[in-house]
């Protein structure tokens, strides 16, 4: 610029005031500021000023508009370049700020970047006109649109959504937003690289383009019927905006042409990929009225919808709300649960078959708290694993277990196993192998009494790295099973990688054996399988007579369940074993 402009910044707020006086002083200009309307427009008439920043809400005296208006019917205001300022961002309020006068607008939060340019844009200067057009189009792509896949990002998606529920609000119909995640992305990118994770993500951006019709969605003629519609988030998060639809079901159409569209393989060279995709939906006004609660809301339905097993779309729901409140309380509970002392452990006998007495226990994990009561472990072991609590509190159990299967010990019991649930979230814990150890060696007790019990799904993820885990932990000297087998990923071929002692065939073959001959050839398939392979079965879950019998005849090594004896209490399991043994 030829020479240093002058801006008056017009706003009640002065923490806005000094962050945009200390912008614009960076980009060389001179700036004076004004808490109200009244005092810039005096400003205004005892200074030489080159453009005014101008807030629309002020609260006391003169608003925004009303200050715009007086400057423009000054003779020296009526060419001013005026920047409003404004959090309003309805189609009415942007209207009504052009029609006052105003040269441009500018939403707030201030995208700062953006703010200098925007004043020397209107100031011109030395600046040729294209020059400035072709820069202020290179801010705007760097400030609202994802560098990766080009689509809208997450400031330019929310700064859409406010003013289609403005609109919206205006017209009495209704909004939906669509929160979509990949699902198995995390697999590619770790298993073949971030380059080809970025061009599933490319190819996912151009489908999603092309699901999304004109029909779907309400364009503003400022706005391309494509900006509005997509934004990529961050990761493989993306949204889908389907402003001004008529019933909450229109917005289940897309959102199931999308998961259609997606679930199709991608081909990158020799590489076929597939994900699928999880999309949480909220209709506004009925699961929010603000952009932060729709997104919100729209994401926790997306949750729900993994959690189902994902390639699916779920509506928000005010039960999901009340469990995800659930869920924070649990967890804030469950940091503080081992200090409080509320687990505690339960032990189920086992039942040695063919010697035709009570050899083991397996041990499960209680909490009661006060303010919630009872917690199944359905429901807390997964968000243990989820937030990593899982780590300690899987210690806890451990040292527990240990500590009392050598009292049992000490006390004459036969105790030949106590089996510990393991989490993949432990296994994979640097410097698990050696707290086991650890464990066993403060209680004295022998390392072959102590089975750890891990699921299918533990093995399959980074199979190197647990390879060496279990290896480390054979050397230590505990036995491995592999607990609810059947239900998971594991076949032959992957089981002869690990050093497994033992498969436990999961309740739900051994469930209805009398009526359904299909559970009763898988469980035999299961022990003639691990036979071949020198381990040893237990079957979980046998609530009746001819179940024992049946997993006799089949050479089933142990068994545990309700028929046998429930889970007890650390007293009653003493007294069970002492009546057993007659000790």
């Amino acid at each position: 610029m030829h020479h240093q402009s002058t801006v008056i910044i017009i706003d009640d707020d002065p923490l806005i005031r000094l962050v945009v006086a200390r912008t614009l002083q960076a980009a060389g200009m001179n700036t004076l500021e004004a808490s109200s309307g009244e005092e810039g427009l005096r400003l205004f008439k005892d200074n030489e000023i080159d453009a005014i920043l101008l807030d629309v809400m002020m609260p006391s005296g003169i608003d925004g508009y009303a200050t715009c208006y007086e400057l423009r019917n000054m003779p020296e205001g009526k060419h001013l370049p005026i920047l409003m300022m404004t959090g309003l961002e309805d189609i009415e309020s942007i209207n009504r700020a052009y029609e006052v006068g105003a040269t441009d607008f500018i939403t707030k939060p201030i995208n700062i970047p953006l703010l200098s340019h925007r004043v020397r844009y209107m100031l011109k200067g030395s600046f040729t006109t294209q020059q400035l057009l072709q820069s202020e189009q290179r801010l705007h792509q760097m400030a609202y649109f994802d560098d990766l896949t080009e689509l809208p990002n997450r400031h330019f998606f929310q700064e859409s959504l406010q003013q289609m529920i403005a609109l919206a609000q205006r017209k009495k119909l209704k909004l939906g937003v669509l929160f979509l995640d990949l699902d198995g992305f995390k697999r590619i990118n770790d298993t073949l690289g971030h380059h080809l994770g970025d061009l599933v993500l490319q190819a996912t951006s151009e489908r999603l383009r092309k699901s999304i019709r004109i029909s779907d969605t309400f364009a503003q003629p400022v706005i391309s019927q494509g900006d509005i519609s997509l934004a990529r988030l961050g990761g493989d998060e993306f949204t889908a905006l389907l402003p001004l639809i008529e019933r909450n079901e229109d917005a289940a159409i897309v959102a199931e042409r999308i998961r259609i569209k997606l679930a199709q393989p991608f081909i990158f060279g020799e590489h076929e990929l597939t994900t699928t995709t999880s999309i949480g939906i909220a209709v506004y006004p009925d699961d929010g009225e603000t952009s932060e609660d729709l997104l919100k809301n729209a994401d926790l339905a997306m949750y729900y919808a993994k959690r189902s097993g994902g390639n699916m779309y779920c509506y928000f729901s005010n039960y999901m709300m009340e469990m995800a409140v659930r869920k924070l309380s649990m967890e804030s509970h469950l940091r503080k649960a081992i200090e409080r002392d509320e687990f505690y452990l339960h032990y189920q006998p086992q039942f040695d078959v063919e010697k035709g007495n009570f050899n083991g226990v397996e041990v499960l994990l209680r909490w009661e708290n006060k303010e919630l009561g009872q917690i199944s472990p359905v429901e807390f072991i997964p968000l243990a694993e989820e937030t990593g609590l899982i780590i300690h509190i899987g210690e806890w159990v451990l040292r527990k277990a240990c500590n009392q299967a050598k009292i049992w010990c000490n006390q004459g019991i036969p105790l030949t196993r106590i089996a510990v649930n393991v989490s993949a979230v432990q296994l994979l814990h640097t410097g698990f192998a050696e707290m086991v150890n650890d464990a066993l060696t403060e209680c004295s007790l022998d390392p072959s009494i102590l089975e750890l019990e891990l699921t299918e799904s533990a093995l399959i993820n980074d199979v190197d790295v647990v390879i060496n885990v279990l290896r480390e932990l054979k050397q230590v000297g505990v036995q491995l099973a592999i607990d609810d087998f059947g239900t998971g990923y594991s076949s032959l071929s992957r089981l002869m990688n690990f050093p497994i002692d033992r498969l436990k065939i999961d309740q739900a073959f051994v469930r209805n054996l009398e009526e359904n001959s299909d559970n009763g050839a898988i469980a035999t398939a299961i022990i003639a399988m691990a036979t071949s392979m020198n381990m040893k079965v237990t079957a979980e879950g046998v609530e009746t007579n001819t179940q024992l019998d049946f997993m006799k005849n089949k050479s089933c090594n142990d068994v545990q369940g309700y028929y046998l004896s429930k889970p007890l209490p650390v007293d009653q399991a003493e007294e069970f074993f002492i009546k057993k043994y007659q000790l």
